[in-house]
């Protein structure tokens, strides 16, 4: 690939090992969003006094707090995120095409898997763009990165295999 003529592997290393914990960081912020909050540990004098413990959220925050289609796209994103993890095969569904059309249904079912790992990540961001909801932040930036991560790691091990 050109990539290994051209980039250092130390800059390799450095760019995947930064592109892979900077994916992480806002997907750790999307599934903190999701988890329900713990309350704390001890009750302050002013709840204990006006009884607001027993007090049901209010609806403002339960609307905010539920989008299920912003949760599942986070599962997909975090799924696709996983699938760039080391030790992940990624090479079967970005070979050259006439040696990729898969015969069977396994195959094809496999074929269509990744290439949907590799398109949800900018689905993710388009939706968290077009409708606001509390996950907008971390669905734009992860989708953003988990993408730029199924495109550059590629040429970026290559550019760390050459080395050897």
């Amino acid at each position: 690939m050109f990539a290994a003529f051209v980039l250092d592997h130390r800059l390799a290393f450095l760019f995947l090992a930064a592109l892979n914990l900077g994916t992480a960081v806002p997907l750790a912020f999307g599934w903190a969003r999701v988890l329900p909050e713990e309350p704390p540990p001890f009750g302050t004098s002013d709840d204990s006094q006006r009884g607001r413990r027993n007090e049901p959220p209010s609806k403002k925050t339960m609307n905010e707090r539920r989008d299920p289609f912003a949760i599942v796209l986070l599962v997909c994103v975090t799924i696709s995120y996983a699938g760039q993890l080391p030790g992940v095969p990624r090479d079967v569904g970005f070979g050259p095409i006439p040696t990729v059309i898969p015969d069977s249904t396994s195959a094809w079912m496999e074929f269509a898997a990744i290439w949907f790992l590799v398109l949800i990540p900018g689905f993710a961001a388009a939706y968290a763009i077009l409708r606001p909801n509390f996950l907008r932040v971390p669905l734009i930036a992860a989708g953003f990165l988990v993408l730029l991560l199924w495109l550059l790691a590629a040429p970026l091990r290559a550019t760390l295999e050459a080395v050897s």
